[in-house]
């Protein structure tokens, strides 16, 4: 991976330098470097785009060329196009045309005005329906902002203090059940399955207090699949919404259960009880069907990114011996003595004493990206990054986009958690901000999970290398699910070193 990185940046240069005379970016006209596109041209006449000046890139009548390919490759999909028409494109996002940007000029620009853009038409058909109309994602203006208030109490500072001592009994036992079943049975480990089942347990039990049954699991991995089905004409959609009815209707009758006991200032039900307190953008409080939709949205989109971050970092830390190992002598400065061994992480703390261990999980998401942009639907015609962008385009900022500019991180293809360790020589080196480092996304929807993510992938890597010491290896090359989110294949395995 770090050996090749000088050959894909000089290969990055040529397609870049190829870039103009490929596509003629004015109107998408073909030029002799490539043959004549009838769907692009048929769409350009049908979206009324002759004589505009939009960004190089390829946009068919329907968009069903690009929509697949992005769903079979997401992340190759953005190098792919970056690399040939540079960090500003046009192309279709879920069949629908789509602007795609990542300088740091044009994120700057985008700021100004993104708070206007509707969202929900931006999404998918059947995400939207899925994702409720209790969504954040779906929301724009004073009723986006009441929703969004009110996630700082459940993934903040605060709650972060509340979380951290089931999260470190909980991993620890985990990474404990592991390590006694290699020792006995096999020395292999599926991370992408192994780490999505552990995610979804701890995130149930701390937003509800306690995991549910078998059944109502299985009913979130069917959620899931369900929410980027490619029509509600499909299985998984028709699953998907089952499974979302179940859901809810479990979490309602148990959070009245536990109000009406008494019990919300219990700690296990921390979550329940910043949610009796919520309030609307017409400062009324959220109903007990609300409260848990709310609840069920928040497990979804907290443990799959969670597990895809704890997938992902394993795999590069299996990679990185010298990565490894710096993180087991943080985790024993921080937990462990000659007297008592090593305690488990109990504390947000000790959490914030892992800078190093950090630094691996914010690297793990530049080298390997989780998600995209956030989507926005551009209402009205308006120049934007020197173009024209008709009503009806898509924009989003994918962070791939600069996550992958040498100007930001200087040898982009090394995994360096080093980049993100205050005062080092490859922090002083890199230029991280706030429009060069967004693995959450940006603007309103900016996804709010990203440090629960991250604390929970810390206390994983930290329990893992302590019981792994002398590492391991894949088995195979990793293989990787797109959509949602970009997450380990379930039947991929690593091998620990003995």
């Amino acid at each position: 991976r770090v050996g090749g990185a000088a050959r894909e940046s000089a290969a990055r240069r040529r397609a870049s330098g190829r870039a103009t005379s490929d596509v003629d970016g004015a109107s998408g006209r073909a030029t002799s470097a490539d043959a004549f596109d009838l769907g692009q041209a048929i769409g350009t006449l049908a979206r009324g785009e002759r004589g505009a000046t939009l960004p190089p890139g390829r946009v068919g009548a329907l968009g069903v060329r690009e929509t697949l390919e992005y769903l079979a490759d997401s992340n190759g999909f953005v190098r792919r196009r970056v690399e040939r028409y540079g960090p500003i494109f046009k192309t279709a996002l879920f069949f629908k045309p789509a602007i795609v940007f990542g300088s740091r000029e044009a994120v700057r620009e985008f700021l100004k005005f993104e708070g206007e853009l509707p969202a929900d038409e931006a999404l998918p058909e059947t995400f939207r329906e899925l994702h409720t109309e209790y969504g954040a994602l779906r929301m724009t203006g004073s009723r986006h902002a009441a929703t969004r208030a009110n996630f700082g109490k459940v993934l903040g500072r605060a709650a972060l203090e509340s979380y951290a001592p089931a999260i470190g009994e909980r991993t620890r036992e985990f990474v404990e059940d592991v390590a006694r079943r290699c020792g006995k049975e096999t020395s292999s480990f599926r991370p992408g399955a192994e780490c999505v089942d552990f995610a979804l347990d701890l995130l149930f039990e701390l937003f509800l207090g306690h995991v549910p049954e078998a059944k109502y699991k299985d009913a979130m991995k069917a959620y899931n699949g369900g929410l980027l089905s490619l029509g509600k004409w499909s299985s998984e959609f028709k699953a998907g919404k089952l499974a979302l009815e179940d859901l809810t209707s479990y979490v309602e009758a148990h959070y009245r259960g536990v109000k009406a006991r008494g019990e919300l200032d219990r700690p296990e039900y921390f979550f329940y009880k910043q949610y009796s307190q919520a309030v609307d953008e017409f400062d009324e409080v959220f109903s007990d069907d609300r409260i848990a939709t709310t609840c069920v949205l928040m497990v979804w989109g907290s443990y799959i990114e969670a597990a895809a971050l704890m997938g992902h970092a394993c795999v590069l830390l299996g990679e990185h011996d010298d990565a490894r190992r710096a993180v087991l002598r943080e985790f024993e400065r921080v937990c462990c003595d000659d007297e008592n061994g090593c305690r488990r992480i109990g504390t947000l703390a000790d959490i914030m004493s892992m800078q190093y261990t950090s630094a691996v999980a914010k690297e793990s998401l530049r080298v390997m990206p989780q998600t995209a942009g956030g989507l926005r639907v551009n209402p009205s015609p308006r120049k934007f990054a020197s173009f024209d962008v008709p009503a009806g385009y898509v924009l989003t900022a994918d962070p791939r986009i600069p996550f992958r500019d040498e100007a930001n991180f200087p040898d982009p293809d090394a995994f360096k958690p080093e980049r993100f360790v205050p005062g080092t020589h490859e922090a002083k080196q890199n230029d991280v901000s706030s429009e060069t480092y967004y693995p959450g996304g940006m603007g309103q929807h900016q996804c709010p999970g990203i440090s629960l993510a991250t604390v929970m992938t810390q206390i994983f890597l930290a329990e893992l290398v302590s019981a792994f010491p002398n590492g391991w290896r894949g088995k195979t090359a990793p293989k990787y699910v797109q959509v949602p989110i970009v997450i380990l294949d379930r039947e991929y395995e690593i091998e620990f070193l003995r």
